[in-house]
């Protein structure tokens, strides 16, 4: 493979933080090494040097095709001009916040590859230890499994994946999402019957008269007024409707998915949420209200209490 290129110099302009290509340092070849330098210098005025470095990385890797260790491994190769351009451009998105994952239209959850777009959420890795939850209870069993607010469907379709045996469904409010979630069950060939349905409106329930051995749900949790106090690559891109609640009602979400499960849940069926953290005694709360059992708060692999699950009544 040849590779040939111009090089990438920073701005240090304050207001625009703009990558350039500079025709004066054609001739210089610049390395992958150099570019991933390059692109971490410029998104520093957003991000910390770890995280500026991780998106660096990721992003270069999609563009180039390449393993992480290929970067490492074929540093000190030169990058086409062609493309050299497409990450200038690239990099303008970039440095104004637009997450890597949206600039690039995919992500990886749970080892499986996702379309994403400002339609939906960007898959969380804490929420992969969710799918494992439910994994672990489900396995080589031939349950019928609700995700409650799918998004980029990449609970349903993990759970697809790795439940051959169970049956999944979904649904979203919003079409533009579940779009989205459609074209990720296809590219990762799994089967899921999706359905729109706001989750608010639990008197018309969408799969008549299926029942289901579990509810699972990471529905929209964070306050509208901690909104001041997150990094604007998510206030400005992700769809608040995917992220926020009002905060006189921060709850509702769950109240919905509790009376949801209380309607179509099997005796001795389970609901799974992901959740706030200050959330977790007036969910286990609301739970109970709803006749469910052997509530449960439990926490991440960052030691943050993160998640609830709840069995319903046998009766």
């Amino acid at each position: 493979m040849i590779i040939i290129g111009v090089v990438l110099s920073y701005s240090s302009n304050i207001s625009s933080h703009r990558l350039i290509v500079s025709s004066s340092f054609i001739a210089q070849m610049p390395t992958i090494k150099e570019i991933v330098t390059s692109i971490r210098t410029a998104l520093q005025p957003l991000y910390d040097e770890r995280e500026a470095a991780a998106i660096a990385n990721v992003y270069l890797c999609a563009k180039l095709k390449m393993e992480r260790y290929e970067l490492a491994l074929h540093g000190n190769e030169s990058v086409d001009e062609s493309l050299l351009v497409d990450i200038q451009r690239d990099m303008e998105r970039l440095s104004q916040g637009c997450p890597v994952q949206y600039l690039l239209g995919e992500t990886e959850f749970f080892g499986l590859p996702f379309e994403v777009s400002p339609a939906v959420l960007i898959p969380r890795q804490e929420t992969e230890e969710l799918v494992q939850r439910v994994v672990e209870l489900c396995k080589g069993q031939s349950v019928k499994i609700w995700d409650v607010g799918t998004g980029s469907g990449c609970i349903a379709v993990s759970l697809a994946k790795m439940l051959p045996d169970a049956e999944l469904f979904a649904t979203d409010i919003s079409e533009d999402a579940l779009a989205v979630a459609r074209s990720n069950a296809q590219r990762n060939g799994v089967g899921v019957t999706f359905a729109r349905h706001d989750m608010r409106d639990t008197d018309h329930l969408p799969f008549d008269g299926v029942r289901f051995d579990v509810i699972v749900s990471n529905p929209p949790y964070i306050p509208a007024s901690d909104r001041a106090t997150m990094h604007r690559n998510v206030t400005d891109y992700e769809p608040s409707l995917a992220l926020f609640v009002p905060d006189d009602d921060k709850l509702w979400c769950y109240k919905a998915v509790a009376q949801i499960g209380e309607r179509v849940l099997n005796p001795g069926g389970r609901i799974y949420v992901e959740t706030y953290h200050d959330f977790h005694e007036e969910i286990e709360e609301i739970f109970q209200q709803h006749g469910m059992r052997e509530i449960q708060s439990m926490k991440d692999l960052n030691g943050n209490l993160r998640f609830v699950s709840a069995i319903s009544n046998d009766e």
